[in-house]
């Protein structure tokens, strides 16, 4: 189906500038993210209709991130771009989209994108979705407190876990307070499970037996189930705090 003639007009206009939001501030820059990725090509390309509300919005190279997707709203493409992921050696495509009212744009990973415009929201009666990705996350994060035997799980060590794994700037280190550990684990699988996050801790310098000296202390995990790359982090990484029990 063609674009009608009031969406061409919108989108060549629009089309003639990627948009940077006037908002973004110097502290969202991540000169790691930037260096984290290679651009394979960039081309332009005919507009289209998409929502979503997951996922983020990026400069062209990733260095920028101008806002997380919190909101289902409709985008128009006009720009597409290849880049390959030097750590993973993974490659991935994003869409350059802008909104209707020319206010918000950026890069989004095609793979958080909808086509077609946006649904109408819910009425309060209707039955709330199954959120699959927090499903997923929570096995891995009870696949990975499995692994430490005689340890508590911890609301408080979880939240700390949950920022360090999802954080606005990848080249922001996360915060150890006096006494606790921890420990961050690369996925190297398509799926993780116990046998891979196990070899991740030897490989993070902690197996079985070091593992074992943590009974009685509290821990708190968290696993990025996002499929997006960029972020400094990928599917299947995890974060873990641990704090000895008082």
């Amino acid at each position: 189906m063609k674009p009608s003639a009031s969406l061409l007009l919108i989108g060549t206009t629009l089309a003639t500038m990627l948009l940077v939001p006037a908002n973004v501030q110097a502290s969202e820059y991540s000169a790691a993210r930037a260096n984290s990725v290679r651009l394979v090509w960039r081309h332009s390309m005919h507009q289209h209709l998409y929502h979503t509300h997951r996922g983020s919005r990026y400069s062209k190279h990733l260095g920028v991130r101008y806002g997380r997707n919190t909101e289902d709203i409709t985008w128009i493409t006009n720009a597409h771009e290849k880049l390959y992921d030097k750590r993973t050696h993974k490659a991935a495509i994003y869409y350059h989209v802008n909104s209707f009212d020319g206010r918000h744009g950026g890069w989004i990973w095609r793979g958080y994108l909808t086509p077609g415009g946006a649904t109408v929201k819910p009425s309060p009666t209707d039955k709330p979705s199954v959120d699959l990705n927090q499903e997923q996350g929570q096995r891995f994060d009870n696949t990975i407190r499995s692994l430490f035997p005689g340890t508590v799980s911890d609301t408080t060590l979880s939240n700390q876990a949950s920022a360090a794994i999802n954080p606005s700037d990848g080249e922001r280190s996360p915060k150890v307070p006096a006494g606790q550990v921890y420990i961050r684990l690369y996925n190297q699988v398509t799926q993780p499970t116990a046998q891979s996050y196990r070899e991740a801790l030897i490989t993070a310098g902690y197996p079985a037996a070091k593992l074992a000296t943590f009974k009685g202390w509290h821990i708190g995990v968290a696993t990025q189930t996002d499929q997006e790359f960029g972020e400094g982090v990928n599917f299947g990484d995890a974060a873990i705090y641990l704090a000895p029990q008082h």
